[in-house]
């Protein structure tokens, strides 16, 4: 969780395995502390991380990624620092890579509320590869709000990852909202990309054959899909709004496809099988 560059030069992860043997990672999103007891305390939240991060650890995954929304309070520093805290028990091997979410960077961010949550992780995008197959990360909610001077920059670096990217197996997307919840058509709501965002990312997402994005923001679980691309939306770790419960998305990478199931924490797999 240490400080790196910023998104200002929007930092490129580096290549962390060459090769082409299938791997496995964990998606997790929203464990959002504080929102049980509406900021008073996050005692709950803690106790589902703690959870997720045994069988983490357990599990060995290549590494993890967390889709926004890590606390309910942006600017509450004890949330802050719970989240850290615990994400510092997910062993030193397994790398942890974070998206912003809403309640992370504001409902209308701000060059300061950015600035804050880029001095607090060290950056609000990311792209590396992993055994021919490369991960983008994407601040979503400067998109959503349409934040014109940095969702146009970030869109330049996008379309840069995208082209450099020709020679991967994948192209696999994160970000904190879904572009759509199961249509591309679907009318425009709080909980998808506005529909002319929504046609412009996924023309780009044809352009370069991405298949899959995975987000989180609804807190429950939701899938569509669109020619090759699926948007595969998670649940939270945290607090339910829905059916579903408390658990983890672990993503499985062929050389030839990408397949993920949802598990919730009381039937998390001692081991994954390739």
């Amino acid at each position: 969780m240490k400080k790196t560059l910023t998104f200002l030069i929007y930092l490129l992860f580096p290549l962390l395995v060459s090769g082409q043997d299938p791997f496995y990672f964990v998606q997790l999103t929203d464990p959002q502390f504080g929102m049980f007891e509406g900021n008073k305390e996050f005692v709950k939240e803690t106790a589902l991380m703690e959870k997720a991060v045994g069988a983490i650890n357990k599990l060995s995954p290549r590494f993890v990624v967390v889709t926004g929304d890590l606390v309910n309070d942006g600017n509450n520093p004890e949330q802050i620092k719970e989240f850290k805290r615990i994400c510092s028990l997910i062993r030193k091997d397994i790398p942890v890579y974070l998206t912003p979410g809403n309640h992370d960077v504001g409902q209308q961010p701000t060059k300061e509320s950015l600035k804050n949550y880029r001095d607090e992780y060290g950056y609000d995008c990311f792209s590396f590869q992993v055994n021919g197959t490369c991960f983008i990360g994407l601040n979503t909610q400067i998109i959503w709000t349409g934040l014109k001077d940095s969702e146009d920059s970030q869109f330049v670096w996008l379309n840069k990852v995208l082209e450099n990217s020709q020679k991967c197996n994948h192209r696999i997307v994160f970000g904190h909202h879904p572009l759509f919840v199961n249509s591309i058509d679907e009318p425009d709501k709080y909980e998808n990309f506005p529909t002319a965002k929504r046609n412009t990312y996924i023309g780009l997402f044809e352009k370069y054959n991405v298949g899959n994005m995975f987000a989180g923001h609804l807190h429950h679980n939701a899938s569509g899909q669109v020619g090759r691309f699926k948007m595969n939306v998670t649940s939270a770790l945290g607090m339910q709004i829905g059916k579903d419960k408390s658990g983890i998305r672990i993503v499985k990478v062929y050389p030839d496809h990408v397949e993920s199931d949802y598990f919730q924490l009381d039937s998390i797999p001692d081991r994954i099988d390739l």
